[in-house]
């Protein structure tokens, strides 16, 4: 399972992915559709973060 932290803001959402170990694998900066579509991406399980 990955955990995925999120920083909402008004137009911009910073998205930072985690292994178990807790090491961040990737950041994204997405706007509100990239967003829901990065959210509707995601196949496997997922502990989110904000």
């Amino acid at each position: 399972m990955k955990r995925i932290a999120v920083d909402l803001a008004k137009s911009v959402y910073q998205v930072a992915e985690s292994v178990r170990s807790g090491q961040v694998v990737q950041r994204k900066r997405l706007n509100r559709e990239a967003f829901r579509r990065y959210i509707q991406e995601q196949t496997e399980s997922v502990e989110w973060v904000m």
